[in-house]
């Protein structure tokens, strides 16, 4: 199998993250660069002109990928993250599938880089490296409250209904991994407990992924865009991730400014954690506060 030779940098998260924000960072600050932002999944929520949006996307992947093999399931790297997630796909067809619905999409690409800043790589990132020659894979990580809180104002994650909950792309349920402690007690539960466990789950899965690749790294969502040296974490990114052939460092456009430019802002109708209820607290600490532990989150 013949890898991918143009040198592609990759941005994935569960979502909430900024994932759009990098795919226009990227194409502003590499030069001679393509930089998408999930051009396998049809966006219906958070863009201005949906049509104009979409005819985009049909004429960057092509009429055959976006609208015949995306409604045959075919053309979707999250579903390959889910499988693999739930056990249903083994490395060598997870492998397959990834090469299969990137390697002529990215080898078409105008320019000499690749950057997709994509969802739908969150639970690839160990494989990666047997099907890209040359790339950097970077998984952003995000406070599991604000994360929450985030996705319980956005109304998507578990909170999809009627047609669409048909249709669109359904994130893996503890229901659907027998041997989880909450496989059985699903149905009970709040979609606030649900987000939870999907924080928990997925970025567990995701995070022991990217550990398995010398070529990937976590970055903090909080230290990128709140934090005193966010600059300098912000550099500390580019610098990995442009750690590449064909990119001459000498060239990358200033990065100034580019922490201040907000995409995709939730509503605030769910509060902040200081205004959750007692329950609430109780619930995200059982189900979350190993993790938060470990990647460092302080539950005050």
């Amino acid at each position: 199998m013949k890898k991918i030779k143009k040198p592609t940098i990759l941005v994935t998260s569960l979502g909430r993250t900024g994932t759009e924000f990098f795919a226009k960072f990227f194409a502003s600050i590499i030069p001679d660069c393509t930089s998408l932002h999930e051009p396998d999944i049809i966006q219906s929520t958070g863009v201005d002109d949906k049509l104009a949006h979409f005819m985009e996307q049909v004429r960057r992947a092509g009429v055959w990928r976006l609208v015949i093999l995306k409604a045959l399931g075919k053309w979707t790297l999250v579903k390959l993250s889910d499988s693999r997630f739930k056990g249903a796909l083994d490395d060598q067809h997870a492998i397959m599938g990834l090469h299969t619905q990137r390697f002529g999409f990215i080898e078409r690409m105008p320019g000499s880089i690749y950057v997709e800043a994509n969802i739908g790589y969150y639970g690839l990132l160990d494989i990666t490296p047997a099907v890209f020659k040359d790339h950097k894979a970077i998984y952003i990580v995000r406070d599991g409250r604000d994360w929450v809180r985030s996705h319980m104002n956005w109304g998507q994650f578990y909170g999809k209904k009627g047609i669409r909950k048909l249709i669109a792309h359904n994130w893996p349920i503890a229901a659907d991994l027998p041997s989880d402690p909450y496989a059985e007690k699903w149905n009970g539960l709040s979609r606030f407990e649900r987000l939870c466990w999907a924080w928990t789950r997925l970025n567990s899965y995701a995070l022991e992924t990217v550990s398995k690749n010398r070529d990937a790294r976590v970055f903090q969502f909080e230290k990128l865009f709140s934090g005193e040296g966010k600059y300098q974490v912000l550099e500390e990114l580019l610098a990995f991730s442009t750690a590449l052939p064909s990119i001459n460092t000498t060239q990358l456009r200033n990065t100034n400014g580019w922490l201040e430019r907000k995409v995709h802002q939730s509503s605030n109708e769910f509060p902040s954690w200081q205004e959750w209820t007692k329950e609430q607290k109780g619930q995200f600490e059982t189900i979350c506060g190993h993790l938060m532990i470990t990647l460092g989150y302080t539950i005050d």
